[in-house]
Parts: structure tokens; C-alpha cells; sequence
């Protein structure tokens, strides 16, 4: 009876000591998802900062005629007539 006890606690307790395993592991699998949906998370975070400026930046562009015409001015080259356009080259960059 007492081998059977034995036996019994030994199985109960290498069951045991897996179990144990076994949640340790799925713990810190749990702590690494954990860190990566925070990283995310904060990923998400400034998308949406970035969205958001750009999104107000579309809508200066559509109403603000100020932000136009600067735009224009300096990608474009435009000039408003009556006024004159200097351009600067530097010494080295004319051959």
C-alpha cells in the first residue's frame, strides 16, 4: 500500500511540476504579447498623430488661401504680376 502511495505522489507530483512548466511558459508568452500590443499601441498613437496633422493640413489647403498661394509660391515658382523673381545659384554649381 505504501509503494502504491508512493508511486502515486511521485506521478502526482511530475504532474504537477508540468502543469507548472506549462504555465510558466504560456506566462511569459503572455508577458511578451503583453509588450508587443503596448508597442502597437503606441505605433497606433502616432499614425493617428500623424493623420490628424495631415488631415488638418488638407483643410488649410482646400480653404486657406494664404497657405495656397505660399505653396504655389514655392514649389511652383509663381510670382504675382508686377513683381520680379530672383534666383540665387551658387558659385560652384554654375559650369
Amino acid at each position: 500500500m505504501r509503494v502504491v502511495r508512493l508511486i502515486l505522489f511521485i506521478i502526482v507530483l511530475g504532474l504537477l511540476l508540468v502543469s507548472v512548466r506549462q504555465f510558466m511558459n504560456g506566462y511569459d508568452d503572455w508577458q511578451q504579447a503583453q509588450i508587443a500590443e503596448e508597442a502597437y499601441r503606441a505605433e497606433i498613437r502616432k499614425l493617428e498623430a500623424e493623420r490628424d496633422l495631415l488631415q488638418e493640413r488638407v483643410e488649410m489647403l482646400k480653404s486657406d488661401t494664404l497657405t495656397k498661394e505660399r505653396l504655389a509660391r514655392k514649389r511652383l515658382g509663381y510670382v504675382r504680376p508686377g513683381e520680379l523673381k530672383f534666383k540665387v545659384v551658387k558659385p560652384d554649381a554654375v559650369e
